[in-house]
Parts: C-alpha cells; sequence; structure tokens
C-alpha cells in the first residue's frame, strides 16, 4: 500500500472510533513494508496476517488489534501500546519492544526471537526479557518473564509470580496429567530463575 492509501485508511478508521461513520480500517494481509504508522491509532484493527516488515510503529496505539500471524520482523514498536492485541503467531523477529505496553496481549505461538523488550510494560512490571517459555503437551504456552520487580509468568489471560502459578495450577489441575506437566514447567521455570539471580548478584 501507498503511504497516501495508508492515510485514507487511518482517516476512515478515525471517524469510525468517534462513531461517525467511517469505517474499522480492514488491512487483512496487505503488504505495509517498511509503512509509517508513527502514532497511528489503530484501536481494534484488522491487521491479520499483514505484512509490517520493519514499519515504523512507534507510539502506535494497537490496543485490541488483531494482529494474528502479522509479520512484524525488524518493526519499531518502540512505545507503542498492545493493549489486550492479539499477536497470536506473529512474527516479532528483531522486533524493538522498547517501553512498549503489553499489558493482555496474547502472545500464543509468537516468534520473539531477538526482540527488544526493555522497558517494555507487562501489567505495570518493567519487563527485561522474555527469560523461558514452555508449551504443554496441549498446546498452553508458558512465558517467564523478567522483571525489574521479579520474576513472572504469563500463560494465556494468567499472569502469576511462582508462588500463585503454583497454588492456581494446584488447585484447578491437581492429580491430572496437564497438572502434572504444568509443575514441570514450574519447575523448568524455578530452575531458571535460580541461576539468573546467581548471575545477576552483585
Amino acid at each position: 500500500m501507498t503511504q497516501e492509501e495508508i492515510a485514507a485508511v487511518l482517516a476512515d478508521h478515525a471517524r469510525w472510533l468517534r462513531g461517525e461513520g467511517g469505517k474499522r480500517a480492514s488491512l487483512y494481509g496487505a503488504n505495509l513494508t517498511r509503512a509509517n504508522l508513527t502514532r497511528a491509532n489503530l484501536t481494534g484493527a484488522n491487521l491479520t496476517r499483514a505484512n509490517l516488515t520493519r514499519a515504523s510503529l512507534i507510539g502506535a496505539n494497537l490496543t485490541d488489534a488483531n494482529l494474528i500471524g502479522a509479520n512484524l520482523t525488524d518493526a519499531n514498536l518502540t512505545r507503542a501500546s498492545l493493549i489486550d492485541a492479539d499477536l497470536y503467531g506473529a512474527n516479532l523477529t528483531g522486533a524493538d519492544l522498547t517501553g512498549a505496553i503489553l499489558t493482555g496481549a496474547r502472545l500464543t505461538g509468537a516468534n520473539l526471537t531477538g526482540a527488544r523488550l526493555d522497558g517494555a510494560d507487562l501489567y505495570g512490571n518493567t519487563v527485561l526479557r522474555i527469560l523461558r517459555r514452555a508449551t504443554r503437551s496441549d498446546g498452553y504456552e508458558f512465558f517467564l518473564w523478567h522483571c525489574k520487580e521479579g520474576f513472572f509468568i504469563k500463560a494465556g489471560c494468567r499472569f502469576f509470580d511462582m508462588d500463585a502459578a503454583r497454588q492456581h495450577w494446584t488447585a484447578t489441575r491437581a492429580g491430572t496429567p496437564l497438572g502434572d506437566e504444568t509443575q514441570d514447567i514450574l519447575d523448568f521455570f524455578d530452575v531458571a530463575i535460580t541461576r539468573t539471580e546467581k548471575e545477576t548478584a552483585p
């Protein structure tokens, strides 16, 4: 898409957001390679499978946006709002998420290889990096986030510290194969936490 075509879609979307007619931005599968979407308001937009390789999304509002399967390789998402955005299966390889807000974002199946997360916000916690990731046999993904405030587990819509995670899955899955597997994943995360604490100790 040309920058002029993008501007027209954004203008229509802005009218839709204000309730003045317009049309919700539907950019399904659109080629937005290197597009300038700096500070664009794409709240609730459909960007499913869009190609946003090296796009500038600095300060963009992607709250509730559908980014399922989107290609965000090397995209600049510095300070972008991704609150409740759906990034299922998205490719975020090399993306810059410095200072981005990720609260409620769905990251199942997302590729975050080489992504920068310095200072990103996750439920009020300042992200340093994704320390570990594990997938349960039913496809449910677990992320271990290393934040300035501590270590946290994100799985689906769940966001817990280790103690709360163990309590939750003991209460809901105890005595089941998936429950045992979940505890194994938490044990794996615990080892990573211990190692990281030793490596970063003053």
